[in-house]
């Protein structure tokens, strides 16, 4: 009997949630407004004039089953069944490469996601399963059952993690460790960073936290992309520390870059580092693998969560042997961002190239 009145209850709301879907969807303006990110300020406010008696999470859920087919799906319709069928599989693939992503990367950051305000982690884990923010582009890419069950995971997650936790009694500027896809068995020292060196970037980090948001420069913020249109790359920023060793990590995915998270921000006073893989296990190239094509003059861009996008210019490239860092992590003047990969000869014994490439850009005003 208790299951059965569950049951109904669950019904009905479903039914509710429909009801206001139907709502949202027949107001494109409204629907374009909350979709992008319901958590934004913009949209909770909107939401709170529009549906005063609904909670939050109810309107939410409303929005993504409001979501309008997209291209993708127009597309669909218009394939042979055999075409259809092998689509369907290649959807399934997809959507289990994108799950085991998200819950590998959600089990592993947790605690530091949980830390962060509801838009932002909404924004994160939304590039994390989409691989980028533009709305219109995720409807060409993914079907709608697809996007749907993706958002999904994403509210619950939203919800499980950050509901009813009280606000911080100090404001800070929250980094989250943005990991990207599959885990890589090479193990590649980048530059060997001595203890002085860990100590200062960790006293550097810890500094930099106690920002107040209504002081934050247009450099504040997450930076989500990494752009170089010379050597076609289109890169998300994973961020990562120290390994055991003392070395700089490296990203996961060898389509990412890994921005040095304990050294300055892009567009922040000093140097940035930001390191690529040069290639996989399998042989197959990196995102760095033409990093030594770069010329001085070459344009770099990063894009913040916020939608700042700062340039830097290439000044010059170096070769480094392993365990050389002063010149990388510790810019003493001006705004920099440094490129690192691997290069010379593979040491099969050390699991390791012989030398470091480095490109070091300067920030454009």
């Amino acid at each position: 009997m208790v299951s059965q009145v569950n049951n109904d209850k669950k019904i009905t709301n479903e039914k509710h949630i429909l009801s206001l879907a139907w709502k949202i969807a027949t107001e494109p303006k409204l629907y374009w407004e909350l979709a992008p990110n319901p958590y934004s300020s913009k949209a909770q406010q909107i939401i709170l004039e529009r549906f005063p008696k609904e909670s939050i999470t109810t309107i939410i859920k409303a929005i993504i089953f409001a979501e309008p087919e997209g291209n993708y799906d127009r597309n669909f319709r218009l394939l042979g069944t055999a075409e259809q069928a092998e689509e369907l599989r290649r959807q399934q693939d997809v959507s289990n490469e994108i799950k085991k992503r998200l819950v590998h990367y959600c089990k592993e950051q947790k605690k530091e996601l949980s830390r962060l305000p509801k838009d932002v982690l909404y924004s994160i884990l939304s590039i994390n399963i989409f691989e980028l923010a533009d709305i219109k582009i995720i409807e060409e890419r993914y079907s709608q059952n697809q996007r749907q069950n993706f958002k999904f995971s994403i509210i619950n997650f939203i919800e499980d993690t950050v509901v009813n936790k009280p606000p911080p009694k100090k404001t800070f500027r929250k980094r989250p460790f943005v990991l990207g896809g599959f885990a890589l068995l090479s193990l590649i020292l980048l530059f060997l960073v001595t203890q002085q060196q860990i100590q200062n970037a960790a006293q550097y980090h810890i500094k930099k936290q106690v920002l107040a948001s209504e002081t934050q420069t247009k450099s504040e913020g997450f930076p989500m992309r990494l752009e170089i249109p010379s050597i076609n790359v289109n890169a998300a920023v994973e961020y990562v520390g120290i390994t055991p060793k003392g070395a700089m990590d490296v990203p996961i995915n060898t389509v990412d870059v890994g921005l040095f998270k304990f050294g300055a921000y892009p567009g922040e006073s000093g140097s940035a580092v930001i390191a690529g893989h040069y290639d996989s296990v399998t042989g197959a190239p990196g995102v760095f693998a033409n990093l030594n094509k770069l010329k001085k003059g070459d344009n770099v861009y990063i894009s913040y969560a916020n939608g700042i996008t700062l340039t830097f210019v290439v000044r010059e490239s170096h070769t480094y042997v392993p365990g050389y860092a002063e010149d990388v992590f510790n810019g003493k003047t001006g705004v920099h961002l440094n490129l690192i990969t691997c290069d010379g000869m593979w040491d099969a014994g050390k699991k390791s190239y012989t030398k470091r490439l480095v490109v070091f850009t300067d920030i454009t005003h």
